[in-house]
């Protein structure tokens, strides 16, 4: 290398050092200006909050702030309690709707009842049924109950009476044949008879000595059927129907009487 070569690198070099030295004196600059801007901005803070001006200007929002919420507080009450008194006149227009209607059915029911020769006075009758209801009317006060049309009671009409010799285990249906035919019949009655029966001991001193099956006395049937190991009275007449396997569903299985096995 030559002395000129030389020569040229080292000015090519001092002028690569000035170029840094510039770049980095403006950065440091700029950094100072900001530091001195936020400084400024600080202060300039502090002297605002301090400020008794600025002080009772903030109090000011505040307090409107504070007026303006309760301002819609109460517009919004008063908009919920005219809302609830045009819905409750809405309701008592309704039920004295209804409750003109009923009475303008129960006029015609009546009309309709004369017109048809029937004597209202001596089959029907109104009786009150359900809460008071409780109208305003101005300054009065009506309790009123709703009235329902329902049939007199007979006096001479006899109450319904349990048959004493109504089978317990099968009963039969009042409106069939075989009810009449065992009511008019002069035998021993069922609860009798079951009650002889569950007293005796059937085959006394043979291996058929068993106590009789309190279900089946009791329903007229049996889940185990023929395997049960107790005796089964059977009665002359029955209107039960009995169904095969109508005890050996899968919920039954579960539960299985060690007693009656």
């Amino acid at each position: 290398m030559t002395a000129k070569e030389e020569e040229e690198e080292e000015e090519e070099t001092a002028a690569m050092s000035r170029k840094a030295k510039r770049k980095e004196k403006k950065k440091l600059k700029r950094k100072q200006v900001r530091r001195e801007i936020a400084e400024k901005e600080r202060e300039e803070e502090e002297r605002r909050l301090n400020d008794p001006e600025e002080q009772r200007r903030w109090k000011e929002m505040e307090e409107g702030e504070k007026e303006r919420m309760e301002r819609e507080r109460k517009e919004f009450e008063e908009r919920e309690r005219l809302w609830m008194e045009v819905m409750e006149r809405k309701r008592k227009e309704e039920e004295e709707e209804e409750e003109q209607r009923r009475k303008i059915l129960e006029e015609k029911a009546e009309e309709d009842g004369k017109e048809n020769g029937c004597d209202e006075d001596d089959d029907w009758e109104y009786i009150e049924e359900g809460p008071a209801e409780i109208i305003w009317q101005e300054n009065e006060i009506i309790v009123r109950k709703k009235k329902v049309r329902v049939p007199k009671k007979n006096a001479d009409r006899q109450g319904t009476k349990e048959d004493a010799d109504r089978p317990t285990s099968n009963p039969l249906p009042p409106q069939s044949e075989a009810f009449t035919e065992h009511q008019n019949a002069s035998i021993v009655s069922a609860q009798q008879m079951l009650e002889n029966v569950a007293q005796q001991v059937p085959n006394f001193g043979t291996e058929q000595d068993k106590a009789h099956c309190p279900f089946h006395l009791k329903t007229g049937a049996c889940r185990f059927g023929q395997r049960c190991s107790r005796v089964h009275f059977y009665p002359d007449k029955s209107c039960t129907l009995l169904i095969k396997n109508m005890y050996n569903g899968p919920g039954l299985a579960w539960e299985q009487d060690e007693g009656l096995e």
